[in-house]
């Protein structure tokens, strides 16, 4: 690890950037990340969600180098045939109620988007959203995420901001099962609801850095109910769970649930340019015109535009939401026999749609206190085994996000150095990676 120790010296002489592993990225190869001293390790991060159709596609590494030929920017102010491709594109794989793209540079860029719409159209700036959510990183986003649980800087904010508890059935405020609910977690919704004010839930259909926390169809239907109504715009952050990830186009498909605003990023162009979108209802679409253009001036150059029309292509092309619910599926079976094999009673629940997956690890199975120790030792060991792994921001849940194009043979590998891992569980001394580092392994 010399190369890498210089590296990460050197680096954080000169930037304020996270530090999560001892390790520097050099490059990629099919599923597996590189680093500075040639080791290897299979991916089962997707860099955060990012790489849905792999990484390094020869396919868009083409379609980017024929677009430098062209031209990589255009004046924001003048429209291109690439923005008009991929809108196209994008409108033709959400909602049919959707009916316009805004662009944006990512995904907080785009909630940013959709919160003017929301203002423009009702005039109401008071927002709805979840407790373990997580929408981005400017101020605005920031103040809709939880930042309590997930150490984000808190940041001065009005009485705009409401949080509800999600439908966490695992670990659930009124101590319901899925038999016995009644959905008495969407009561405070429509309480809130009730007041005047409130003009659009922002809400992740399947909260990722909160540890894939997986509302049902009949909790989402509820929400879709109680928005309209009371005249509040429905918003589905689909940042992680767009292209693919949930078995889907979109979440939105998944739970037969048409949001008023979509916001994407992450897999949209699969890490290979910087873009986000917000996708539009007619009313919020029509609102936006009030202001001048509030997009970035980097938002949808031709370049960025190209990269993700030609990934979402091959998406589509190669039927990546199928692969991820299939290998989703293998996945699912067998961490669930391997934890309950090796840790039956530090496992409190193993959950997942498509390929992302939370495994929630307890001190005992009776008390469901989280075991933050255990986790730790599980990524740590995992990683120096050739596996990369990610944990929800507060390290409650492991998370298992591989990229769709993922094979059978590796995700059989990545289940091998798991069952490795656990097997050595019992013996593994505090090693000084945990010492070195405050806060060790990727969280999402």
């Amino acid at each position: 690890m010399k190369e890498s120790r210089a590296m990460l010296k050197k680096y954080k002489s000169v930037n304020t950037g996270e530090v999560a592993l001892p390790v520097c990225f050099s490059h990629t190869e099919g599923s597996y990340i590189y680093d500075a001293d040639g080791k290897k390790y299979l991916d089962f991060t997707s860099g955060y969600g990012v790489t849905n159709s792999g990484w390094l596609r020869k396919e868009i590494t083409d379609a980017i180098q024929d677009q430098l030929q062209k031209s990589a920017f255009a004046p924001p102010w003048l429209p291109s045939g690439e923005a008009i491709e991929l809108s196209e594109l994008l409108l033709s794989i959400v909602p049919g109620n959707l009916v316009k793209c805004a662009r944006a540079i990512g995904g907080a860029d785009a909630n940013e988007i959709i919160h003017k719409a929301v203002i423009a159209a009702t005039g109401k700036k008071e927002i709805v959203s979840f407790y373990r959510s997580y929408h981005g990183g400017t101020h605005f986003t920031l103040n809709i995420s939880d930042s309590m649980s997930f150490r984000l800087p808190d940041l001065p904010s009005g009485k705009e901001f409401h949080f509800v508890d999600p439908p966490y059935c695992y670990r659930c405020p009124f101590g319901k099962c899925p038999d016995s609910c009644n959905l008495e977690c969407t009561t405070a919704i429509e309480k809130l609801f009730q007041n005047k004010n409130i003009g659009c839930f922002f809400a992740e259909p399947v909260l990722g850095s909160g540890g894939v926390i997986i509302p049902s169809q009949k909790y989402w239907r509820r929400i879709r109910e109680l928005c309209t109504q009371y005249n509040v715009f429905l918003v589905f952050d689909e940042v992680l769970t767009g292209f693919g990830r949930t078995g889907t186009i979109t979440a939105s498909e998944v739970f037969g649930i048409n949001p008023d605003a979509i916001s994407f990023a992450k897999g949209m162009s699969s890490g290979y340019t910087a873009i986000g979108a917000a996708i539009l209802n007619a009313e919020l679409s029509e609102a936006l015109k009030k202001f001048e253009d509030v997009s970035a001036t980097f938002a949808w150059t031709p370049l960025s535009c190209t990269a993700a029309k030609k990934n979402i292509e091959l998406i589509l092309k190669e039927e990546l939401p199928h692969n991820a619910s299939a290998m989703g599926e293998t996945l699912l079976r067998k961490l669930n026999q391997l934890f309950q094999k090796y840790l039956p009673m530090n496992t409190g629940e193993i959950r997942g749609m498509g390929l992302m997956i939370g495994i929630e690890l307890v001190e005992n199975i009776i008390t469901k206190i989280p075991d933050q120790k255990l986790m730790r030792k599980i990524l740590i060991t995992a990683f120096r085994k050739g596996l990369m792994i990610c944990a929800s921001w507060d390290f409650q849940a492991l998370v298992i996000m591989p990229p769709l194009n993922i094979s059978e043979r590796e995700v059989e590998e990545g289940i091998k150095i798991i069952e490795d891992t656990l097997k050595e569980l019992a013996i593994l001394p505090v090693h000084s990676i945990e010492q070195e580092l405050p806060n060790p392994i990727i969280t999402i």
